[in-house]
């Protein structure tokens, strides 16, 4: 018997957006699960404002 072929994933579309508002110091777009991670890491709100790209890398990094 043979085993069905399984293709590659085509048009892939990009569903999760985070950006930084950096006057009022909140993350745009940042999904629930997200957000409970950030309050569940001991990473508090002062530190998340104070390093942003810090917090956007590491959302990059979870995305990939």
């Amino acid at each position: 018997s043979q085993r069905p072929g399984i293709s590659a994933p085509y048009d892939p579309v990009h569903l999760t957006h985070v950006g930084f508002n950096s006057s009022t110091g909140e993350f745009i777009g940042l999904p629930k699960e997200w957000q409970l991670l950030l309050q569940e890491s001991g990473i508090s709100k002062h530190e998340q404002e104070a390093n942003p790209q810090a917090v956007m890398d590491i959302v990059k990094f979870y995305q990939e």
